[in-house]
């Protein structure tokens, strides 16, 4: 009996050294298919499915889900990149029943999630007044945003979720590209589902903290919500990049990450 315990201990660390070993070349295998300067391609997608999922770097065990999750995002991750930039992809988009883990949503998903690296820069996607930062036992770190009124008049109110480091108090003025905050060097909270991404989602009706009766997450009409893809600055369902010192059309929305110039060759 002493035996065979001693045989199941030995493959049992074996295999935790395996899942190790399995781990490090995905590492390595990234930092090889970095540019030759080190910069990071925006819209590489996998290696962004790869970064996104480093919560799974300290938890070796679950090598099984890691690949799952990890082919899942390089398969329906999209590149949205406008023409003559690179930007974040987006995994899990507005109205889709599937989340970035794989998993089927109890209801169409009413935001977008955007896949990133580690402490990576979040911008603001229009002027704005900071309503709340806050600290959610789902969502983890919450931004919301008032962002005045769109074009056919409907209020911009976006939640910028499950974000890390903030980088704006209450009550703060904001400019469209502005850094808000930085996305999270680890995940740790419930909704975020293993996977680094932000939640970008935009409701009419905030919810303020004194009287927040009838609502869910930060806003009123939840499951309401505005898709973002109508609001673009070049138009519905056309990325549009923050560049500095060019006007944008007021009650437009640009994409919540700093795009990268692609070089020309």
């Amino acid at each position: 009996m002493q035996h065979i315990n001693i045989m199941f201990t030995k493959i049992t660390l074996y295999l935790c050294l395996l899942n190790i070993f399995i781990l490090f070349i995905f590492k390595f295998s990234y930092l090889l298919a970095n540019d030759d300067d080190g910069e990071y391609k925006l819209n590489d997608i996998t290696l962004q499915c790869k970064n996104s999922l480093e919560w799974y770097d300290d938890h070796p065990g679950y090598i099984g889900e890691f690949n799952r999750v990890l082919e899942y995002c390089k398969k329906y991750a999209k590149d949205v990149s406008p023409k003559g930039f690179e930007v974040n992809p987006i995994l899990s988009d507005f109205g889709s029943m599937s989340g970035v883990n794989t998993r089927p949503r109890d209801n169409i998903h009413q935001g977008i999630d955007i896949i990133g690296f580690k402490n990576q820069p979040i911008i603001a996607i229009a002027d704005g007044r900071v309503l709340e930062t806050t600290v959610e036992d789902c969502w983890g770190a919450t931004i919301i945003i008032d962002h005045g009124k769109a074009a056919d008049g409907k209020n911009l109110i976006a939640i910028y979720g499950h974000v890390g480091e903030f980088q704006v108090n209450e009550n703060d003025n904001v400019k469209r590209g502005d850094i808000i905050a930085k996305l999270p060097t680890k995940v740790k909270y419930r909704c975020m589902a293993r996977v680094r991404h932000l939640h970008l989602q935009i409701g009419q009706e905030y919810c303020e903290k004194k009287d927040n009766w009838g609502c869910k997450y930060f806003i009123k009409d939840f499951y309401r919500s505005l898709n973002p893809h109508s609001y673009w600055a070049n138009g519905p369902n056309n990325i549009a990049c923050f560049e500095k010192n060019k006007s944008f059309k007021e009650g437009s929305i640009t994409f919540p990450f700093e795009c990268k110039k692609k070089v020309k060759n």
